[in-house]
Order: C-alpha cells, then sequence, then structure tokens
C-alpha cells in the first residue's frame, strides 16, 4: 500500500509538473479566467529562473563594437541648456555620422512635434534634408520611431497612415489554405497606431524607415520579451463574400528589426509555427515569436557592453576625428537618452535601471548573431527529458537509504542541470523550463523523504507502543537514534534486577475498603513508575502492590546498577512524602497507610531478557539466576528490618558506575531460600553527600562489628552493635520497639553464639530459613 502511494505521489508531482510546462508557453495571456491566472502564474515562476539564467551569462568583457550608442546624457544635456533638443542638433548629429561613415542611424527619440522657428527658417526641414542627406549615400539608412496601442482611441488612427505602407513586412505573400481551399493571411494580436508620437509630415516625407517602440513589461512589471512585429489592421478596399470590407493585416517591424533588415538587407517574412506561434524566418535563423510579435531577448548587457558616446562629444567632434571614423564606420548607431531626468530607464532581468534605447540594441545584437530560440515544441522536448531523467535518477538513489547520500546526490543532480542548461541549452537557443525541472527532482525527493520520514515515525510509534508501558519515552528515542531496537525472543547480557514490595500489605486490604485500596494503590505506583521511568527503568510487571522491572534492557545502560540504586534511594524518599501528605489528610487513611513502608530488592548479573510467552500472547520479561536472587533480597529484607537490600555484586558495580558515592552498610553473608552459594549483601543507607553524619557514623561502626562478629569476638561485637542500636533508632525513630534492626538481630546471634560457640572452621555465612 505504502509503495503504491508513494509512486502516486511520484507520478502526481510529475503530471503537477508537466502542467506548469504547458501553462509556461511563450504566448501572452490578456484574460482574467482562472486559467489566463494560473498561465501567469506559471510563466512568471519560470520568468524568475529566466532571468537569473540572463544575468549568471552575462559577460562583462565582451563589447559588441558593431552597435554604438549616441547617449543623449546629462552631460550632453547640460551643454546643450535645453531639452528635448533644438531640432538643429539633429541635424547637426547627422552630419556628423554621414562624415564618420556610419551605416544605420535609429532613433529612439520621437519627432512628433513641429519646431518653433524664427521667420525665414525651418529647423524640421533642415533636419529632413539631413536625413535625406545621410541617407543619399548607397546603404546608408535613418530609422524614425512611432507608438502602437493595444486598443483602438480617440488618439490612435482608424487606418494607419500611407506612409507606413511601404514600410510593413509583407505577411500576405504567405497565405494559408483551410481545407475549403480558401486562403486566409497570419492574424498576431492587432495594435492601432498612435497619432501623438508619429512623425511630422516633413519627416514622414523622407525616404527614412518607421520602426515602431511598442514595449509591455510582464505582469511583475520586468521587460523580458521585445516586441520584435506589429499586426496593424489595414482597409485595402477589398470585400468579404457577404460584401464587407475585408481588414487585411499587414506587419511593421520595431525599430531593432527595421535597423537589421536596413543594416543587412534581408527581408523577414512571418509564417504560422504552430498554434499561437509564429516564426520570422532570417537568413541565419528562424525567430519564434507569441501571438503579440513577441520574442524573449538573450541578454549581452548595456553601456559596458556597447561603445557609447556621448551626443554632445559627437556633434562637437572635428570631422576628421580618428576616433570617430573607427567607432561609426559601417556600424550601426542608435540615438537615445540615458539621462535619469529623461525618464526611459526600463526593468530588466539583467539590470533593474535599464536605458531603455539599451533594450533595442540587445535585439539588434541577437538578431545579427542569429542568437535565436529554438521552438517553443523542441524546447519543451529537452525539458521533459531533463526532467524525467533527473527524477528517475533521484528515485533510484533513494533506494539505497541514505539520507545523506541523497542529500548530496539531490544537489549534485540540480547543479549538473544548472551547469548544462548554462554550458549547452541557453546558447543553443533552448528555454528549458528550469523551474519545473527542478521543481519536480527536489520535489520527488522531498515526497521520498517525507514517506521515509513518516515511517521512521511510524517505527518509533510502534515501539512506543510496544514497549511504552514499560520504558520511558525518552529511552525509546534514544533506543531508535541508536538503531539498537530491542532483539524480540530473548537477549542476555548483565542487568540489574529490581523488586519492590509493600511491607504487610495483606493487613491493607483487611482496612481498606476496595474503593481506597485501589485508589492508595494508584497513588503509590503512579509516582514509583515515574521515577521508574525517569532513570529508564523498564518495567516488567505489577503484581499486586509489589513492582517488577529492571535496568539495561531493552536499550543498553552502562550505568544500570548505579540507575536501580538511585531509583531506590528516590523512591524511599518519594514513600516518606507520601507517608506525610497521607498524615496530613487525617482520618481519610487508617493508621497502617500513615505508617507505610516498602521493601526493595536489587541484584546484577547476566539477566535474559525478551517477549516469552506464547505465540498469541507474550510479554516483555526477565528471566536467570540473578532475577531469583534479587526476588530473595527482597523479601529476606524483613528479617533485618532494612528497607533496600543490594547484592555485593551490585553494590561494587553501582560505585564503579556511579560518581554519587552511594552510602552503604555490611549486612551479612547469607545463604537465601534456593540458593546453595553464600551471598554478601548490603543496605543501602543513602548517598554520600547528603546523607547525615549518623548515617556515615552507622556504616562505619556497623562494618567493624560485622568484623569482631565473624572473628568471633562477640562480647566486643556486642559492645559495638549497642551503639550502633542507638544510630539505628535515631534513623528510624517510629520503629524504635515496633521492629527490629540489623543491630538487635546481631547482638541476639552474639548472645547465642557465646552460649553455643560455632564450629572453628566457621565462615561467618548465615542460612535464611524462611523468604
Amino acid at each position: 500500500m505504502l509503495s503504491k502511494i508513494k509512486y502516486l505521489g511520484v507520478f502526481t508531482i510529475i503530471l503537477f509538473s508537466s502542467f506548469i510546462i504547458l501553462l509556461s508557453g511563450n504566448s501572452r495571456d490578456r484574460g482574467s479566467d482562472i486559467v489566463s491566472k494560473l498561465s501567469n502564474l506559471a510563466k512568471s515562476i519560470e520568468n524568475r529562473f529566466y532571468d537569473f539564467r540572463m544575468r549568471n551569462g552575462l559577460d562583462p568583457s565582451y563589447i559588441d563594437k558593431r552597435v554604438t550608442l549616441v547617449a543623449i546624457d546629462d552631460y550632453s544635456i547640460k551643454k546643450i541648456g535645453k531639452w528635448p533638443f533644438p531640432r538643429e542638433n539633429y541635424s547637426k548629429l547627422m552630419n556628423k555620422l554621414k562624415k564618420f561613415g556610419a551605416k544605420t542611424v535609429a532613433y529612439d527619440v520621437f519627432f512628433s512635434e513641429e519646431s518653433l522657428t524664427c521667420p525665414g527658417s525651418n529647423v524640421d526641414e533642415e533636419f529632413a534634408n539631413a536625413l535625406q542627406d545621410f541617407q543619399s549615400i548607397p546603404g546608408n539608412s535613418v530609422i524614425i520611431p512611432y507608438s502602437l496601442s493595444s486598443y483602438p482611441t480617440a488618439e490612435t488612427f482608424e487606418n494607419p497612415p500611407e506612409s507606413l505602407l511601404n514600410r510593413m513586412v509583407d505577411a500576405r505573400s504567405n497565405p494559408i489554405e483551410n481545407e475549403n481551399g480558401e486562403q486566409s493571411f497570419l492574424s498576431l494580436a492587432p495594435y492601432y497606431v498612435e497619432k501623438k508620437v508619429f512623425p511630422i509630415p516633413e519627416i514622414q516625407s523622407t525616404s527614412t524607415t518607421l520602426g515602431h517602440l511598442q514595449v509591455e513589461p510582464d505582469t511583475d512589471g520586468i521587460i523580458r520579451k521585445y516586441h520584435l512585429l506589429g499586426n496593424v489592421q489595414f482597409d485595402f478596399e477589398e470585400l468579404d463574400k457577404e460584401g464587407n470590407k475585408k481588414l487585411t493585416p499587414i506587419y511593421l517591424p520595431s525599430i531593432a528589426l527595421a535597423a537589421y533588415e536596413n543594416h543587412t538587407n534581408e527581408q523577414v517574412v512571418v509564417e504560422l509555427a504552430g498554434l499561437d506561434n509564429y516564426r520570422a524566418k532570417l537568413l541565419n535563423g528562424n525567430m519564434e515569436l507569441n501571438v503579440e510579435g513577441e520574442t524573449k531577448v538573450r541578454w549581452i548587457g548595456a553601456e559596458n557592453n556597447f561603445p557609447t558616446l556621448r551626443f554632445w562629444d559627437v556633434m562637437t567632434a572635428s570631422d576628421d576625428d580618428p576616433r570617430m571614423k573607427e567607432i561609426f564606420d559601417g556600424n550601426i548607431v542608435f540615438i537615445g537618452s540615458t539621462a535619469f531626468g529623461a525618464h526611459d530607464l526600463r526593468h530588466t532581468p539583467v539590470d533593474p535601471l535599464m536605458a531603455g534605447v539599451y533594450f533595442h540594441m540587445n535585439m539588434v545584437h541577437q538578431l545579427l548573431d542569429g542568437h535565436t530560440y529554438k521552438s517553443t515544441e523542441e524546447s519543451i522536448k529537452w525539458t521533459w527529458i531533463l526532467m524525467i531523467a533527473g527524477t528517475l535518477l533521484i528515485i533510484l538513489v533513494q533506494f539505497f537509504g541514505n539520507a545523506i547520500f541523497d542529500l548530496m546526490a539531490l544537489v549534485l543532480i540540480g547543479a549538473v542541470v544548472l551547469i548544462i542548461d548554462k554550458q549547452y541549452f541557453v546558447p543553443m537557443g533552448y528555454e528549458v523550463k528550469l523551474f519545473s525541472v527542478l521543481f519536480c527532482i527536489g520535489a520527488t525527493y522531498s515526497w521520498n523523504t517525507f514517506l521515509h520520514f513518516y515511517l521512521t515515525n511510524k517505527d518509533k510509534k510502534f515501539l512506543k507502543n510496544a514497549f511504552g508501558n514499560y520504558i520511558s519515552p525518552e529511552l525509546i528515542d534514544e533506543m531508535y537514534k541508536s538503531g539498537e531496537p530491542p532483539k524480540l525472543g530473548g537477549d542476555s547480557g548483565v542487568r540489574t534486577a529490581y523488586f519492590t514490595d509493600i511491607q504487610g500489605f495483606s493487613t491493607f486490604s483487611e482496612k481498606l475498603s476496595a474503593t481506597q485500596l485501589v485508589e492508595l494503590l494508584n497513588e503509590y505506583l503512579t509516582e514509583m513508575t515515574n521515577i521508574l521511568l525517569e532513570e529508564n527503568g523498564t518495567l516488567d510487571k505489577y503484581e499486586g502492590d509489589a513492582i517488577i522491572a529492571f535496568f539495561g534492557a531493552p536499550m543498553p545502560l552502562e550505568d544500570h546498577c548505579a540507575r536501580s540504586c538511585r531509583v531506590a534511594h528516590k523512591m524511599q524518599e518519594k514513600l516518606a512524602e507520601l507517608r506525610m501528605k497521607w498524615q496530613s489528610e487525617g482520618d481519610k487513611w487508617p493508621e497502617i497507610v500513615h505508617n507505610m513502608r516498602m521493601r526493595i530488592g536489587i541484584n546484577s548479573g547476566e539477566i535474559v531478557t525478551g517477549n516469552m510467552g506464547s505465540h498469541t500472547r507474550m510479554n516483555y520479561t526477565m528471566m536467570g539466576d540473578a532475577v531469583n536472587l534479587a526476588a530473595r533480597l527482597e523479601e529476606s529484607a524483613k528479617q533485618y528490618g532494612i528497607f533496600t537490600q543490594v547484592s555485593e555484586d551490585s553494590k561494587v558495580m553501582a560505585q564503579e558506575q556511579s560518581q554519587e558515592a552511594f552510602l552503604f552498610r555490611e549486612v551479612d553473608t547469607v545463604k537465601v531460600v534456593g540458593k546453595s552459594v553464600p551471598v554478601t549483601t548490603y543496605d543501602l543507607l543513602g548517598l554520600k553527600e547528603t546523607a547525615p553524619e549518623f548515617l556515615k557514623k552507622l556504616s562505619d561502626q556497623f562494618s567493624l562489628g560485622i568484623s569482631l562478629y565473624k572473628e568471633q569476638r562477640f562480647d566486643e561485637a556486642i559492645v559495638i552493635f549497642k551503639e550502633t542500636l542507638e544510630l539505628e533508632w535515631q534513623r528510624f525513630p517510629d520503629l524504635k520497639g515496633v521492629k527490629t534492626n540489623p543491630s538487635e538481630i546481631y547482638i541476639k546471634r552474639c548472645e547465642e553464639y557465646k552460649q553455643t560457640p560455632p564450629p572453628p572452621n566457621w565462615d561467618g555465612v548465615f542460612t535464611l530459613t524462611s523468604k
């Protein structure tokens, strides 16, 4: 099931990425419907990657000397003293450019208003004469701009001016036949010629070429596409079958296309290339166009990448200036504003404040070098190839299940895609939808990683469900992190067994109702279990009032024995707090509850832990001889009147594993019921750091008494045990005369051995006859 979900997710990611690719085609949408909005969003995302590639592909050292700018800059405006420039300045400039050998001159300046002149002079005619004089040299041409509008208004011509007809791109020579044999012509989105910036009649009467300056930014305000051709509907007085006037599209060049055509003597023909896609046929390649007649620009830069001279410097240069001759001879010259105050700055992918004239110069460079884009179909084909190859590769890598390797592979695949795009696809004119490719690869990686994370958490949840009732959540997390889950079915190792029991609990059931008994046990067991789990102990089970637990499994603990002793000390302290609480609750609890005590037995050794039972019912538990001894130590503690009895192995191990320095006293060397090997046991008095002085004295003196006892120096031993007896009562004053203690037991033994001495080879071992 999970495998199906995994591959369904990958399929959905690929499907979604393919949808983005289709939406981010080259056509410009003007609609406000949901499809148009989604298309604009997809294109906006892809455009950001396009911007990155354009900036990243710039060569600061490259200069295209074929295209030169005469800049109307702040310096020139200051020198001439007026803006717009008086027209006689352009006449002077044209004369200079003729002297310097310029071949094609393109103006990014409108000449739509007549000049105010003194009687007897007409600077507009002088400028028109200068234009004609420049073009009198074979091969020379001048391009004058005008503007188009997307919508017909009172400020647009109803029918294009006649002066445009001899300057159109002849699209009617490439008709399209439908299935009925009827011919029609290409129909890019229609535009309308604006009146307010159309050249004055004096300029229209010259042989200059007119080129439009139509520029439309994308929805994010950045200019990426160049309006190469403008479709203007023209009424040729032809009638259709219904007798209506037939409007025929004519295609008018931009100033960049006009400059290219005039400079190379090439005539561009437009043809249909696909659904809403068109193709401008050039000598050195085909330029893909969208329905608006636009193509994306392949930028080379701005002022640092084209020779740039000041308008004033060119106009005032001497006629034989060799530098000017070298720069202009046989080249295309643009004349446009770079002055900040002229407000002709455009936001482009490579410069947020680029002078608009450089926009046209970049397109002329693109046309001259034939740096055209491949068809949309070819670019999408390679987009899909890259996307599928990268996605399959990341899926293959993730089969190995190494998270670090997966991440490294993702970065490497992404870097390879970027390098291939930069070194091959961009130079070859492919517009790979880079976002879709990287998104598909990254989303596939993320999806598979998410599933792995989900499965990981599921496994961890399984462990918590399986062991949460036995061990702490922190221990489960650590166990999962270390990659050492419990070996189900039985695992042997050195661990610590831990048994607790409430003293005289059978009496409790006689004094308490069933409801009270449950309430009391729940409170007691909750507090004790919390302490156990805080120290990463594992709860085996509850047996009535008894708690059976162990340390060191299922997760290995290097300090398992020290933890068990720490838990015992904390449990005894918590029980003392509970006694005070129950006493403060007055008559709610009988006297026996106020004096509740618990016994603890601790032993370390080889213990088997694991799931034991049947296939249908099992329990995670422990087994082994060391477990039995721990149980015996808990039981035999009542014979000595102590509450925490620890084996010698556990005592030594706890001191080795912990820096807390537990305070012990030796209790006895005994043979417990069911054991033939004697065991030395100890009473856990507390922590050395916090233990009161009388307990430290009790530990020292009692050890001395034990030594005298084992040496059969019973009278001396009795003296010592009588001293420790006072310390026993100081430890538990409420138990004086109520319960025996180790000192009383040893005084009694010494008296008995005085009457009936032990054999000469006596080893001091005492055999317990009851549990």
